[in-house]
């Protein structure tokens, strides 16, 4: 005698078992779910995150099936002389979604940024030009993360602005006129920076003083320092692809002359994140704060778990802003620095494929003068991400000192408790066909207490409402966390063929009654 059983809110379960008392093989039912493959965007060392660039990650792992909501069919359950009935339940196995990471978009010439404000003070502004579109992306399950790009190169008593280079162009080291005191960085090497200087007097002067053990230091766009100490320079033929290595972390830095290529490599030493000043005061929640020609208020800032696409231990951190532009051109959001903090020191930078699920939805692709957005800017976080503040550091000018930065309080989210488990052991006719009885057992998976009453039960057919007779034991029925109780219901036999009981949000159809 088939029987097939249904959580509300899933398909029909295609497994089907015969023979009275028969327990089901696994309690509840559900879809199943991807798993992500990715953890969050946690920096710890720029390189470590940047080196993902030339990485793939695969993985597989089982997950179990979540509960799907109440309110759906009901299993079916065929009866006859004597009435017997097995639950079956679909088992739930999916394999890891591969995660791959690569890096995307390209960076146009950039723009002056203007003067700014901090909440307590005006600081300093770089001399780098802002890179006015997205820099790279990579994926990180379902979701993208920028990597911060060079934006100054220090070297020889030297600041040397960097620009990017555009992958496809015909000459990717080529610069513009006027521009020979730039200096260009081989688009998507974050593993081995390699930056190209024009071959100028001046820029060969600079390479050849260069001594062993000197330092270059390398500014990036979210603000940090990367120290490297030189090697001795060499030469090498024009175009050889062993500069290009990405093996370990150090910057390489060619001058282009067009006979051969002078190369003075450095091997990582050091990396200095920006963080506040001890003492500072920060912007709080809701506070107005004029910075460069944005001026932006935190609204709010919320974590929600179990967003799609999300790798185990992982969660969603919206920051909800206002911004506006105070300026006379247009502000592009892509470019925005916006980094989060958490109590420990661990910094995310945002994932855009992620906005759409904040309360506002991502920021426009640009803000025009005048104009005032809402928006929604999302990070991916483990799940037991550091409180009990965390640290919001904004500017439209990521390769500025201008910048401010928010104090968001933060408390975890409550976990949502797990939906109790039940299976239908035996259904029969008694005391001469006039008694259905019906045999379950209910499990509660969550660490509370479980109560289950007379509310929670129920029995319907063609005729209308069924009448319970006697619960066995009496409600209510008080399951500990982790613990499984076996049950009795009693109900007066329908008059149809055909009968639905609840249990818990569980339906269970119970037919072949003559």
């Amino acid at each position: 005698m088939p029987v097939h059983r249904r959580r509300a809110g899933a398909g029909p379960d295609q497994h089907s078992l015969s023979g009275r008392g028969a327990g089901d093989q696994r309690r509840g039912d559900g879809a199943a779910h991807p798993d992500p493959a990715q953890p969050p965007s946690l920096i710890h060392r720029p390189w470590k995150v940047q080196s993902v660039v030339r990485s793939m990650l695969m993985a597989e792992q089982p997950t179990s099936s979540p509960k799907p909501p109440r309110g759906g069919g009901p299993t079916s359950i065929r009866l006859s002389r004597p009435l017997v009935i097995v639950g079956g339940i679909i088992g739930a196995l999916l394999l890891i979604a591969l995660g791959f990471l690569f890096v995307r978009s390209l960076l146009p010439s950039p723009t002056e940024p203007g003067p700014g404000e901090s909440p307590l003070e005006t600081p300093p502004t770089s001399p780098l030009p802002p890179t006015p579109v997205a820099p790279p992306l990579v994926e990180v399950g379902e979701s993208e993360v920028p990597l911060a790009v060079p934006t100054l190169l220090e070297v020889g008593g030297r600041s040397i602005p960097v620009r990017p280079s555009l992958p496809q162009a015909e000459d990717p080291w080529a610069v513009e006129a006027g521009q020979s005191d730039t200096a260009v960085w081989l688009y998507g090497t974050v593993v081995n920076y390699v930056l190209g200087l024009p071959p100028t007097d001046e820029n060969r002067e600079t390479v050849r003083g260069i001594q062993k053990g000197d330092p270059l230091v390398l500014r990036l766009s979210d603000g940090s320092r990367i120290t490297f100490r030189a090697l001795l320079p060499d030469e090498v033929p024009v175009g050889s692809e062993e500069v290009f290595e990405q093996t370990q972390p150090r910057l390489t830095l060619i001058l282009l002359d067009p006979t051969a290529w002078t190369v003075l490599r450095a091997d990582f030493e050091a990396v200095v994140e920006p963080t506040p000043a001890t003492g500072e005061r920060m912007a709080e929640v809701g506070q107005t704060v004029q910075v460069g020609d944005a001026r932006v208020v935190v609204l709010e800032g919320h974590a929600e778990r179990g967003g799609a696409g999300l790798a185990p231990g992982t969660m969603l951190y919206f920051v909800e802003v206002l911004v506006r532009n105070t300026g006379d051109a247009a502000l592009t959001p892509s470019t925005f620095l916006m980094v989060l903090e958490d109590g420990k020191g661990n910094r995310y930078t945002p994932s855009p494929s992620a906005a759409g699920a904040g309360k506002h939805g991502p920021l426009p692709e640009s803000i025009g003068p005048g104009r005032e957005v809402k928006g929604s800017v999302a990070y991916v976080v483990p799940e037991d991400l550091a409180g009990p503040n965390l640290i919001w550091t904004f500017s439209p000018t990521p390769a500025s000192e201008v910048r401010t930065r928010f104090s968001i309080p933060y408390a975890p989210p409550a976990n949502p408790a797990p939906l109790p488990e039940v299976t239908i052991l035996e259904a029969f006719l008694g005391e001469n066909g006039t008694i259905l009885h019906v045999v379950a057992e209910i499990h509660n998976p969550g660490d509370e207490i479980l109560t289950v009453t007379a509310d929670d039960i129920a029995l319907s057919s063609s005729a209308g409402p069924g009448r319970l007779q006697t619960p066995s034991p009496p409600f209510p029925w008080v399951i500990a966390g982790g613990k499984t109780r076996q049950v009795e219901l009693q109900f007066d036999r329908p008059e149809a063929s055909t009968a639905v009981v609840t249990i818990l949000g569980y339906t269970f159809e119970i037919s072949g009654m003559p």
